[in-house]
């Protein structure tokens, strides 16, 4: 080897007795890296501490002749050399990949940091084996991983995600640089634990509970220890180094337990333990946010349910329906309430009750009752009026609700218009029968001196004969006088209840019996009768007399109605609708119809266009139908005809539905 025998040697200086020196040295061997000491030429070892003998296999003795190129052999070493010598030019000086000689020949790739010390004119060498470095940048690889992962999880928990367990559960491997990474969970279907992420085959897929208790908060196998639980077992025959758990929870009641599992030991950061914490605190932190995340989303299902059964219920009501916040606005309304108010369903939203319930003060006035007292309020009729400016009758009844979002005022409107309209009706029906008997005393009292009349008249016509000049005018007297009677009896027989003996009958036989009797009399008026009956026809509960009166009406009409001749022509036939089985009959003219300005009052008390007609004698026929539960409708046809058409229940067939 190389010498370095000058009689100034620095490292004698150095290592004269010196108490600063020797704490120096004491010092320096007290550290991990390895220093070694050159002069500023970097031609002499001065010193060197006890770890850079550790790393070379020399001894301090070896190095007192040895000179720094022995250490830095070949071309390379001295390259380096050469730069070291320029350290005092360039301060520091950083070599990487540099090959250090051991006392054994053995070559060793370092890192070197040359530092110039000027009191001394040395040159401290600090010396890192590569593979030192390569350990170093591997655990600051791991770290900036595990930053990463960490700043994920980060991101996942503003971003409101860490409720996925699998994406959290892959972040947690990546952060502690694991091979597997799992969670044995609490199941709601079984008493045991169940797996979930991925973890080797060799692991069970559940795990009982009596297998957590012994593990504690946390625990921690590696390969070489006795393996005394399921999974420590299980990481054996998966070939696993490492196997650390973390329980979730409370002691009393754990909710899982972490699991992570390493290859080799060396993957594992020397703060796997706090890691292992803090991700476990997280995955249940995530466990119980997916709970919450559930029970809001059964809670906000519930909530919309309801909402749409109230909905529902609110849009079946007949009556309308408004929600009235504190400030007296509307903040809904049901179908009722914008069609009986002439709104859409958006447009009542948000609008002051006052706006919407537009009729007399006391209708807000009692909607203010209710709120100040706190009990319901109510008006049995009260006129308000529509969007259009219609006024209607309606119930307003308002009752007052408290709930945590608010205090709400419900009130609901009932449409009064067909009770009202009932009632105008029944008081006109009740003037209407009372009318009805002072109209019967009345044509019974005038009834007999109109027929005193009509005798005295006919008495003194008789006794001045045809050829008297005052026969034409007593003639127009007693005329007057027979309609008088008719006229009288038609209101008799209108004003007084109807007695009907009903029983039953082939209208058929009834229509043969009263054409035969009309019959000359169709004949002197030039008018055809035709008949079509079906056959089979069924039979009708009817009162013989009445309905009679009803079809000579009819007849009567159609003949006056045809003074120049005609045909009238009669049809019967059965006819079967969804509910009832009817026997129906047609009786049709040929007469000039009937006007359609007319047609719709021909059925109307009193209305005639006869000069000598009494105007009842439709309306009687419509009542006496209607009390036979049976109908009446009329068609015309201006220059062809006129059909009227009769329905009457059939007896004797049953009926469908």
């Amino acid at each position: 080897m190389p010498s370095n025998r000058s009689s100034d040697n620095l490292i004698t200086r150095l290592l004269k007795p010196d108490p600063l020196r020797e704490a120096f040295r004491v010092l320096a061997d007290s550290l991990d890296q390895a220093l070694l000491v050159l002069d500023a030429d970097g031609k002499r070892i001065l010193t060197c501490n006890h770890a850079f003998l550790l790393l070379t296999g020399y001894a301090r003795a070896d190095l007192q002749n040895l000179l720094p190129s022995a250490l830095f052999p070949d071309e390379k070493g001295e390259q380096a050399l050469q730069r070291l010598r320029e350290t005092w030019q360039n301060q520091d000086c950083h070599l990487k990949d540099i090959l250090l000689k051991g006392y054994e020949g053995n070559l060793i790739a370092v890192d070197l940091l040359a530092q110039p010390v000027t009191t001394g004119r040395a040159l401290l060498l600090t010396i890192r084996p590569l593979s030192q470095r390569r350990l170093e940048e591997t655990r600051l690889h791991a770290e900036r991983i595990r930053l990463q992962a960490l700043a994920k999880l980060s991101n996942m928990l503003e971003e409101g995600t860490i409720t996925d367990l699998d994406r959290t559960l892959s972040q947690a491997a990546e952060m502690l640089g694991a091979t597997h990474v799992a969670l044995y969970r609490v199941s709601p279907t079984s008493p045991d634990y169940q797996l979930e992420g991925e973890l080797p085959p060799e692991f069970p897929r559940t795990l009982p509970a009596s297998e957590l208790a012994p593990m504690g908060p946390s625990s921690s196998w590696s390969l070489g220890n006795r393996p005394d639980r399921v999974l420590q077992r299980a990481a054996r025959v998966a070939k696993m180094e490492l196997l650390r758990t973390a329980s979730l929870g409370e002691p009393r009641a754990w909710v899982g337990i972490l699991v992570a599992c390493w290859k080799t030991k060396e993957q594992a950061p020397r703060e796997a333990e706090a890691l292992m914490n803090i991700l476990a605190n997280l995955c249940h932190a995530t466990m119980q946010l997916n709970l919450q995340r559930q029970s809001i989303e059964n809670l906000r299902s519930n909530i919309e349910r309801i909402r749409n059964e109230l909905t529902d219920q609110s849009s079946a009501l007949t009556e309308a329906l408004l929600v009235l916040d504190e400030s007296m606005c509307v903040v809904r309304a049901n179908p009722a309430a914008a069609d009986m108010l002439g709104y859409r369903m958006d447009e009542l939203t948000g609008l002051p009750v006052k706006d919407v319930l537009v009729g007399p003060e006391d209708a807000l006035a009692t909607l203010l009752d209710a709120v100040g007292h706190k009990r319901a309020a109510e008006r049995q009729l009260i006129t308000i009026h529509r969007r259009n400016g219609r006024p209607f009758p309606v119930q307003l009844r308002a009752v007052p609700t408290s709930a945590p979002a608010g205090n709400h005022l419900l009130v609901t409107l009932v449409d009064q218009s067909e009770r009202q309209a009932l009632v105008e009706q029944q008081e006109t029906l009740t003037q209407r029968a009372l009318l009805g008997e002072v109209t019967a005393i009345f044509a019974h009292e005038v009834r007999n001196p109109i027929n005193n009349i009509s005798m005295g008249v006919q008495l003194v016509a008789s006794r001045l004969g045809k050829d008297s000049e005052h026969y034409a005018s007593l003639d127009r007297l007693r005329k007057e006088c027979t309609r008088l009677d008719q006229l009288l009896s038609d209101v008799l027989f209108f004003a007084r209840p109807l007695e009907l003996k009903m029983e039953p009958l082939r209208l058929s036989g009834l229509l043969q019996r009263l054409i035969a009797r009309w019959k000359p009399r169709m004949e002197l008026a030039k008018v055809q009768c035709h008949m079509s009956f079906a056959e089979n026809l069924p039979m009708t509960a009817v009162d013989p007399r009445t309905f009679e009166q009803v079809i000579v009406n009819l007849i009567s009409n159609a003949l006056q109605a045809m003074p120049k001749g005609g045909s009238l022509t009669f049809s019967l036939a059965p006819l079967t609708t969804s509910q009832d089985s009817l026997v129906e009959l047609k009786i049709a003219d040929t007469g000039p119809g009937i006007p359609p300005d007319i047609l719709g009052r021909i059925f109307d008390p009193f209305f005639t266009t006869k000069k000598e007609g009494t105007g009842l004698g439709l309306a009687i026929t419509r009542r006496i139908l209607t009390a036979h539960k049976g109908s009446i409708d009329v068609e015309s046809y201006p220059g062809t005809g006129t059909i009227f058409t009769i329905r009457v229940p059939a007896v004797g067939v049953e009926k469908k539905g």
